[in-house]
């Protein structure tokens, strides 16, 4: 693995050089600004970029009407629908759902056993969550406004801690910062298993320009 950030990100999104973070840092000495750099996998460099960028990676073309309505643009997961759609989904398990056109149709508070959801994966006319509290991830479906599977429990290790999902072709990538791994879900059989293995919390997993890239707690690596 190779380190690319030493320090704790807000957030990762691809791009087309490589990966966009966002991070914290401190302004006129006392106050602090969220800032953005883009890590170029060719050049092995890092870049500042502008806010307009990072959002443009992160929420597409109507990214201007979308944030608009957001306010806290950075520390929401999002995940597209082939329909154009997508929905944006707080650690707090607030989500919302943005049409095509960057037009919020719905929101509200999701929480499954007063737990709340985080991460968001689009399958479908679901969506895929982990509820770090319950050991779980969980499918939301849209057209009937409610859970409609969900795959570990409170009391098993099927995950431990999950703290974010996304979507590769037909598998869904889990972080489980409670055992350190990363676990996959088939989207044909369900069935869960290992994938990578780290020494310490993972808490996100990103793929982009032919290679991946993990948020582990001791800051961004590219495996």
């Amino acid at each position: 693995m190779k380190k690319i950030f030493a320090f704790e990100v807000f957030d990762i999104v691809a791009s087309n050089e490589g990966i966009i973070i966002s991070q914290k840092e401190l302004y006129n000495g006392t106050s602090y600004k969220v800032s953005f750099l883009e890590y170029s996998i060719k050049l092995d460099r890092k870049t500042p970029v502008t806010k307009d960028i990072y959002q443009g990676f992160k929420y597409g073309e109507k990214f201007e009407a979308v944030t608009n309505e957001l306010g806290d643009y950075v520390s929401c997961d999002v995940a597209f629908f082939t329909n154009g759609n997508l929905v944006i989904v707080y650690p707090t398990g607030e989500t919302g759902m943005f049409d095509k056109n960057g037009k919020n149709v719905w929101s509200t508070d999701l929480l499954y056993r007063d737990c709340p959801i985080t991460g968001a994966a689009a399958d479908g006319s679901q969506f895929w969550s982990a509820v770090p509290m319950q050991n779980s991830i969980i499918s939301y479906s849209i057209p009937h406004k409610k859970f409609s599977m969900r795959i570990g429990s409170e009391h098993s290790n099927t995950f431990v801690e999950p703290v974010s999902v996304t979507r590769y072709g037909n598998e869904l990538y889990v972080c489980c910062a409670g055992s350190n791994k990363i676990r996959t879900v088939s989207l044909d059989n369900f069935m869960p298993s290992d994938f990578k293995q780290f020494d310490e919390p993972v808490y996100k997993y990103v793929r982009s320009a032919g290679r991946e890239f993990v948020v582990l707690a001791s800051g961004v690596y590219m495996l």
